[in-house]
């Protein structure tokens, strides 16, 4: 599911933990392998990264391209976001809506050629950036590493097409109630990319909530996806009114079927409150769909700005009878962002033990 990536140095520890158990890092470099021992495809290119996506997503008037050319023809490019955060430090990202990136180099060039321009492209990256990549393949998580990048592990979750026939065995008991009850309640059904990015846009409002990104590229992404048969929305609609009460939007390439975006309604004055089982039902929806396309259902990884321990969404996956896996996230800070990184925690820590003694006082007074 698509949230915006932050850094988050306890997370990331987390899911290393988790991914290599004991073992060293440069380990479990030359594994290709999710944390549940499935071998990861990454022959071919993620949605993120083909060209209709990227052609969109560049639209964004912060995109930058970084290129090697040889003979006067390019041989390979980088597309990245660069912003600042709220102190004016430069920043930069992924492409907008983009869960993975990468250098984009054409197939048939060797896997030295490709080395050789993924560090040419790496080493023009400007150094008064600091950057939160999240990968598409351990092969260029490793070249990143080797030129002075850190992991940022991320956590994700998938569920593989042969599990489907069984899946809805291993659901916890709570995600099978609920999407019992939601089936009772609900019909699926789908809608217009207009329309989706209109209730995602209300449903945003409603929450006084701002999108990390234009929602006329999201729009402009799902509309081409849907054209070229590599997109999907789903919807979940009451039976009694025909309400919207949640829906997503999934998309998928060759060999993954991703949970992209979802919104949920928020209830105005007077309104009834949405299924509690209609997010679950939907995504029961997609894993079936993929799964008939031979596809692996992808969540899409774990936000990283969530605690290390288990949260919601965690919960939600797994009990899905998602298995976990990770994304190849990578960071690199300027030395000024490395500092405040290490004075913000203990800052933080301080906060919230201040406000924890006052709410204490308060409520003991």
């Amino acid at each position: 599911m698509f949230v915006s990536n932050r850094n988050n140095t306890l997370l990331a520890n987390a899911i290393m933990r988790v991914a290599i158990g004991r073992r060293k890092l440069g380990k479990m470099l030359f594994v290709s392998r999710d944390i549940s021992g499935i071998p990861l495809n990454i022959s071919k290119s993620s949605v993120y990264m083909q060209r209709w996506f990227t052609d969109i997503a560049e639209q964004n008037d912060d995109t930058r391209k970084i290129v090697v050319t040889e003979d006067g023809k390019v041989t390979g490019s980088l597309i990245i976001v660069l912003g600042r955060n709220s102190l004016g430090m430069k920043q930069a990202y992924n492409l907008p809506w983009a869960r993975v990136c990468g250098p984009n180099i054409p197939e048939d060039i060797c896997k030295t050629k490709k080395t050789e321009i993924t560090r040419q492209l790496i080493r023009q990256l400007p150094t008064d950036v600091s950057y939160f990549l999240t990968l598409s393949n351990e092969f260029d998580y490793r070249l990143f590493l080797s030129e002075g990048f850190q992991p940022a592990l991320e956590e994700n979750y998938t569920v593989a097409p042969d599990r489907s026939p069984l899946l809805h065995t291993s659901f916890s008991k709570m995600t099978r109630r609920h999407i019992r009850q939601a089936q009772e309640h609900l019909i699926v059904s789908t809608t217009t990319p207009q329309a989706f990015i209109q209730t995602y846009a209300a449903d945003l409002f409603r929450r006084r909530r701002k999108s990390y990104a234009p929602l006329t590229i999201a729009h402009d992404i799902l509309k081409e996806g849907v054209r070229r048969g590599q997109a999907r929305i789903f919807t979940a609609n009451r039976r009694d009114t025909g309400e919207i009460d949640a829906a997503v939007a999934c998309l998928w390439d060759d060999t993954n079927y991703y949970y992209w975006m979802t919104t949920r309604r928020v209830p105005a004055d007077g309104q009834t409150r949405p299924h509690q089982g209609a997010v679950k039902l939907l995504l029961w929806s997609a894993i079936q769909d993929a799964a008939a396309r031979g596809l692996t259902f992808d969540f899409d990884g774990i936000p990283s700005e969530f605690s290390s321990k288990e949260n919601g969404v965690t919960r939600l996956y797994a009990g899905m009878g998602g298995q976990r896996s990770i994304r190849y996230r990578v960071k690199r800070e300027t030395r000024l962002e490395q500092l405040l990184g290490r004075l913000r925690t203990p800052a933080k820590l301080l906060i919230t033990k201040t406000v924890g003694t006052f709410m204490t006082l308060k409520m003991n007074y």
